[in-house]
């Protein structure tokens, strides 16, 4: 039997969350793998899906030093905790997911002589994220740890090719691996939003799924909807989500005048109450790996529009499954918003074209077949 430790900074709402949670479940039950998911404490105004790891009774180890933060101290002592969890456990593969936890893990399991170590970036830190000089430590930091990592999965080809642009590692150690997702689940319920904020069934609602952060960047989503609304009165808002920028958002929102057209909707862990009647679903983010939130939405039928970056475009053709804007140019973002919101038949030849390519290429069932394979090799 194969022992796996998988090991990520938190279950906080978010992509990598279900990724973990269903590798562990899968690889065990169809594979008969032995695992252990470690996982840190979340930040206070993080939303948690560690309901996912009870539902799926897995075998789980919390440190609370393992969060997303930096600190020297801490992170030192996380290093030594997951060490003598490695050398207690002596797995035959440590995985780690997410930028800090591959950093704390990925020396643990070297300092403990794991035999096979791996890393998957989900997104990665290279911009948008910190200032310039942290940034370049970060990227050392990356390369020195590709010094003894197996393989580096990334989760779409454009990102690997942004991986490589930063000179982490070569092409050799990377192995490209989409993410897959149980999309069969979903089975959106009717009229959810309308319902709930008491709106006409002729009212196009346009929803962003996501953290409250910065990268989400939601100060350009609150820009393209004031655009929108000044050329309609047709449209309606909602954002699912929270986060640390909350207050200042909604602040934002009512200095633009969309009080009355724009809703925040807080935290949802119920995917079909979360995608049941938007029409439309758009993501404004500065940086992105492969964004969970565009398959689901794509999966359930939904024409999407998002800025063009990280490996969106790998999910999103042009014009044929969605529409890709540039970033600050919200007149023309708001454009693909209107031009879907006044075609029926557009939405759904769109959508449907979303969803043939989402259901085709990001099964769960796919992506746990090609991290077995990985593993074997």
């Amino acid at each position: 039997m194969t022992k796996v430790l998988r090991i990520i900074a938190r279950l906080n709402v978010g992509g990598p969350a279900l990724h973990v949670t269903n590798l562990n479940y899968y690889l065990d039950k169809n594979y008969g793998y032995e695992s252990l998911l470690i996982y840190g404490s979340l930040a206070e105004s993080e939303g948690s899906m560690e309901y996912l790891a009870v539902q799926k009774k897995l075998r789980t180890l919390v440190l609370p030093e393992l969060g997303r933060e930096i600190n020297l101290l801490k992170d030192l002592k996380t290093i030594w905790k997951l060490y003598k969890i490695i050398r207690r456990e002596k797995p035959d593969i440590v995985h780690t997911h997410t930028a800090k936890a591959g950093t704390v893990g990925r020396i643990a399991a070297k300092l403990a002589g794991v035999p096979k170590i791996y890393h998957t970036f989900h997104g990665h830190v290279f911009h948008s994220y910190f200032g310039k000089l942290k940034t370049i430590v970060f990227i050392l930091i990356e390369k020195l740890l590709a010094l003894f990592t197996t393989k580096i999965i990334t989760i779409s080809e454009k990102q690997k090719q942004e991986i490589l642009s930063y000179g982490i590692t070569s092409p050799q150690k990377i192995t490209v691996i989409p993410l897959g997702f149980e999309l069969n689940k979903l089975k959106p319920l009717k009229s959810y939003w309308r319902k709930k904020y008491e709106l006409s069934p002729k009212t196009i609602l346009v929803g962003i799924v996501g953290r409250l952060v910065p990268v989400k960047n939601h100060e350009y989503f609150l820009e393209i909807a004031a655009e929108v609304c000044t050329r309609t009165d047709k449209v309606r808002f909602i954002i699912v989500g929270g986060g640390e920028l909350q207050e200042q958002l909604e602040a934002s929102a009512k200095l633009k005048g969309l009080q009355d057209k724009v809703f925040f909707a807080g935290f949802l862990n119920d995917l079909n109450k979360i995608y049941s009647d938007l029409d439309i679903v758009v993501l404004t983010s500065r940086n992105e790996g492969t964004p969970v939130t565009l398959i689901e939405a794509m999966a359930c039928n939904k024409p999407v529009v998002s800025t063009d970056v990280g490996g969106i475009s790998d999910i999103v053709a042009d014009g044929v499954s969605g529409y890709l804007c540039e970033q600050n140019k919200p007149q023309i973002f708001a454009d693909r918003i209107i031009k879907l919101s006044q075609n029926a038949k557009l939405r759904q030849t769109i959508g449907s074209a979303g969803q043939k390519k989402v259901l085709n290429l990001y099964d769960v069932r796919r992506l746990v077949e090609d991290i077995h394979k990985l593993y074997r090799d």
